[in-house]
């Protein structure tokens, strides 16, 4: 382990000894057999009677007399001379004790370090620092000993509540035990006594619980979904075991298809109530079912489900690119229809993903989960699997749309005439606004043309309501989307552009084209909550910053705006909100130790402005904020600042993070890490506490640490984020770098001979990008971990959203790693990939490691993580990945 202070050595003394004496001159070697002590005192005794005799001629001799008389005259008594010496002594043994207790580097940090010091004209307060406490380890870190805990809160929906109460229930998990608690009251209640329960002879471990939406957890007989054996599948989805549970007859029965094996458990991709919890939809095999709760009948909906074909449930590119979600379905309020997707793959292209280590029921990759027994023994041949993924370019899924009617069980489609988003058009939200009126954004698959379109379900018809070019409207392009929220008499809240910024707004039903009311005050960057007690609308802004986050509510009744958290300070907030938006779980999240605390809103709204504050810190802190506390008392912590810097001549800022190593002193030199992810719309630097791996990095590696959120990114306007259109690896570099070499400048503190960079995923290509810009002029070393390093390998939806089609843009040749000579004035590169990586292919990082074999780049190592995927957590890859990260640096950077 890399320690910041060196430790403190023995002193060595040796004999000098002249080597041009001869051997027949020196002095002749004592044996063994003599006395080493009598030849001790020997030569003490025949030392001070020479000694006595020099001092004896000394102190007699004329001249030295004469002299001590002339001294004494001039008045220097013994006391003066006792004192000075007794005063010499005590420092002398202080100095020892304090020698003997801290390092030499101990001392001089202690004599040198200070709170306060001035970087780029700015006054910053370092975080204090003391030498004999610890400096946070990696081992600190993956241990989890600074994590900030946020208790798990559900809340229940008033249908859910205990009858005759207040309301303000809530769902909580303890490590063996499922709670129903009340805000602000000692009421609990077990719904689930045990994490653990049998049947048929196996034992079975509860993940997570899913309980009946539309009766009172008090009703007796009452049926709940438990989950186990939960596999996760890619980013959203997973296969499981689910479970109809009964507390009181403390029964568990499995949730299976019919005519299925009775001694073989089918995992399902899910399972859920119906609004009015009469009904369970599940998938299994890519179809759906519907079973009815109280009979336990169980009906298929669809029957063509393949690996080609996926009813109620997305595709990996949907999945990652779209829904952000393990399903397709959408219940009409009244429990009367559903609506699904059908996702046609048929012309999709495949890749291909083997599987080196893993066993087959390890797996959830596949269509299928295979219930074979492997042996524990190695696997002679990999296992294969396949994955279909559209890339740039290349055919997408074909959607379309049907709805289920639950009381005929007949099954229809959603017939459209207007084919103007052409027959890969991709849907990115939809809702049933009220029981009849069901509400689309749909996008050609480039995701620049938009419409709004509204089905009916009495005419069933299909009517467009609105459609426009996003880059034409503002520069931008269609992404995932935050949830709509329906208020009242078929109204809804939805996210509206004006001037190139994102607003929350009223629309009046279904087919309103423009809404009636824009929160035109503050920035939205949240969904809406609707509390209809209070008639108002809450929701999250980032107001006083692209890097803060706080929470505003808006008063329909009163017309005016309220700031839960003042916009006037710094802070990142978030809410989570019960349904009916009348309770509220608000974090603090940073920049300092973040609490957690339960709200109920009635309380603010009794409030002025400036009694909303009081009224939320003195509401209890859940979250055992005082555990960490404690940790954190004897603990070197980096100092962290947030910052916009403006580009001169551009009526632009980009926002930096600053983590300074503890003890950090500006008249020393340190290495210089650079992070950066730079995706179009995403967001790094953000005033959140995190004593995470950054932190961690600065302290063991005594490193100054930026993180930099270039053009293109998001937290501010379309104007910033339009930089990414067709400009994919072009501003990412010429920001960082330009940032980094600024800094480096202005501080004379960095080592330019210790300068790097290291990114994951499209941080891995912003790094790749940024070396390749840079040449080696500032940056010496990269890590680019999981890279994309051509985006005609990576998905198409993602990356025509931002690049258009291939063939008819040439930025992609530009987009693409291409100067690799450039890498050889780099001191050193470190590439490293998961071989299961479903996201980013390892066919990045081949495709790059040919390119450096051509032109004979061999500065680089390569890391290989066998079946890990693009986290590169499997068999302890996650842990392992960020050691190397801080070995790798500080190997080189000695």
């Amino acid at each position: 382990m890399f320690s910041f202070f060196k430790s403190r050595r023995k002193s060595e003394q040796y004999e000098m000894v002249d080597q041009n004496i001869s051997e027949e001159n020196t002095t002749p070697s004592r044996s063994s057999s003599d006395s080493q002590s009598s030849i001790v005192f020997e030569d003490i005794e025949n030392f001070t009677n020479k000694t006595e005799k020099e001092a004896n001629d000394f102190y007699n001799d004329p001249i030295f007399q004469s002299i001590l008389q002339r001294y004494r005259n001039q008045g220097i008594s013994k006391k003066i001379v006792s004192i000075i010496s007794v005063v010499c002594v005590i420092l002398w043994v202080v100095g020892v004790m304090m020698y003997s207790q801290l390092s030499p580097r101990q001392i001089l940090d202690k004599t040198k370090w200070q709170t306060n010091i001035s970087i780029n004209g700015e006054n910053i307060t370092l975080n204090e620092y003391n030498s004999q406490y610890k400096n946070i380890t990696f081992e600190y870190w993956r241990n989890g000993e600074f994590v900030a805990y946020e208790e798990s809160i559900t809340w229940l929906n008033p249908n859910q509540y205990p009858k005759e109460n207040a309301g303000g229930y809530y769902l909580t998990k303890r490590p063996d035990q499922v709670l129903i608690k009340q805000i602000n009251s000692e009421f609990e209640d077990t719904i689930v006594k045990s994490k653990e329960f049998a049947y048929e002879n196996n034992f079975f471990y509860i993940s997570d619980i899913i309980i009946n939406p539309a009766r009172s957890i008090e009703e007796l007989n009452n049926d709940h979904i438990i989950i186990t054996d939960k596999l996760d599948q890619w980013r959203h989805s997973s296969f499981a075991l689910y479970w109809i549970y009964n507390p009181i007859l403390a029964t568990y029965t499995p949730i299976q298809p019919p005519n299925t094996k009775s001694n073989v458990l089918n995992k399902l991709h899910y399972a859920d109530f119906s609004p009015d919890g009469k009904y369970i939809l599940f998938a299994f095999e890519h179809n759906l079912y519907i079973l009815e709760v109280s009979t336990k009948e169980v009906h298929q909906i669809t029957n063509d489900g393949s690996p080609n074909i996926f009813n109620g449930k997305p595709d990996w590119v949907y999945e990652e690119e779209v829904a952000a979600s393990d399903r397709l379905i959408w219940w009409s309020p009244d429990s009367s229809k559903l609506i699904f997707a059908k996702l046609n793959d048929t012309e999709v292209e495949e890749i291909n993903i083997d599987y080196y280590i893993k066993q087959n029921t390890d797996i959830g990759m596949q269509y299928q989960q295979s219930d074979e027994k492997q042996f524990e023994s190695t696997d002679q041949y990999p296992i294969k699997t396949s994955l279909k993924y559209p890339k740039p370019g290349t055919n997408i899924p074909i959607i379309s749309l049907f709805i289920y009617d639950i009381n005929t069980k007949n099954v229809e489609s959603l017939s459209d005439k207007d084919q103007a988003l052409g027959k890969d058009f991709i849907l990115y939200q939809a809702i049933w606004v009220d029981n009849e009126s069901f509400l689309m954004k749909q996008t050609d698959r480039t995701s620049k043309m938009y419409t709004k379109k509204v089905y009916n379900a009495n005419s069933k018809d299909i009517n467009l309501v609105k459609s426009f070019n996003a880059t034409d409207e503002y520069g931008g392009w269609v992404e995932k989307m935050k949830p709509i929220t329906l208020t009242a008499n078929g109204k809804y809240i939805d996210n509206y552009v004006v001037n190139g910024v994102n607003y929350l707004a009223i629309f009046d039903s279904a087919s309103s084209a423009e809404p009636t009311k824009i929160f035109d005050k503050y920035p939205a960057i949240s969904e809406g909550t609707f509390d209809k007690q209070h008639n108002s609308i809450y929701f999250l802004t980032s107001f006083k910053s692209a890097m803060d986050s706080h929470l505003v509510g808006f008063d329909l009744t009163k017309n005016e705006y309220t700031e839960f958290t003042t916009t006037k300070e710094d802070g990142f907030y978030n809410a989570k909100f019960s349904q009916n938006g009348q309770f509220l779980s608000l974090k603090y999240d940073g920049a300092n130790q973040p609490w957690q605390r339960l709200i109920s809103m009635a309380e603010l709204h009794e409030q002025e402005q400036d009694g909303i504050e009081h009224t939320i810190l003195k509401q209890p802190i859940i979250n055992f904020m005082d555990v960490t506390s404690k940790k954190l008392q004897n603990t070197n912590i980096p100092t962290t600042t947030y910052n916009e810097i403006k580009l001169k001549k551009e009526d632009i800022s980009l926002s930096v993070q600053t983590i300074l190593p503890p003890g950090f002193d500006p008249k020393r030199k340190y290495p210089l890490v650079v992070h950066a992810y730079g995706g179009p719309g995403s967001q790094k630097v953000q005033k959140q506490y995190d004593l995470g791996f950054l932190n961690v990095a600065s302290s063991q590696l005594n490193a100054v640490i930026l993180v930099i959120d270039p053009r293109g990114t998001g937290g501010k306007d379309w104007k910033f984020k339009s930089y990414a259109n067709n400009n994919i690896g072009f501003w990412e570099p010429r920001d960082i770098k330009l940032i980094t070499s600024e800094f480096i400048s202005a501080n004379k503190f960095i080592s330019k001979s210790k300068v790097a960079m290291w990114g994951w995923s499209y941080g891995g290509f912003t790094t790749l990008k940024t070396l390749e810009y840079d040449n080696g002029e500032i940056f010496k070393y990269g890590i680019a971990v999981a890279p994309v390093t051509n985006w005609l390998f990576y998905d198409a939806i993602y990356t025509e959203r931002y690049m258009n089609k291939p063939q008819t843009n040439p930025s992609y040749e530009e987009a693409r790693i291409n100067n690799v000579k450039n890498f050889k004035n780099v001191q050193r590169l470190l590439i490293m990939h998961g071989s299961a990586d479903d996201n980013v292919h390892l066919q990045n990082s081949m495709y790059l490691m040919d390119k450096f074999n051509l032109a004979g780049v061999d500065n680089y190592d390569f890391h290989l993580f066998p079946d890990s995927d693009h986290n590169i957590n499997y068999h302890e890859g996650n842990s392992f990945i960020f050691r190397k990260i801080l070995d790798w640096l500080q190997n080189n950077f000695r």
